[in-house]
């Protein structure tokens, strides 16, 4: 096979790829949040995994800041 041939193999599946990859993204998007828009509602269990808390139970009360990691 000519480096040719392998490349146009490989650019064809590179430009696959990224229509794929431009549909998901597309996808996503269109159901992210928009700026002024009020967050969706959810519930999380707190650290020790007692208690639930609910993002609406705060609406209208204070700000909220949700904080996603490890703090080993």
């Amino acid at each position: 096979m000519s480096i040719i041939t392998e490349l146009y193999g490989d650019f064809k599946f590179i430009i696959g790829y990224r229509t794929r990859v431009m549909k998901a993204q597309k996808k996503l998007n269109a159901q992210a949040p928009r700026v002024g828009n009020l967050a969706p509602d959810f519930t999380l269990t707190d650290s020790r995994g007692e208690e639930t808390i609910t993002l609406s139970q705060f609406r209208g009360q204070k700000p909220v800041v949700l904080i996603f990691g490890s703090f080993t």
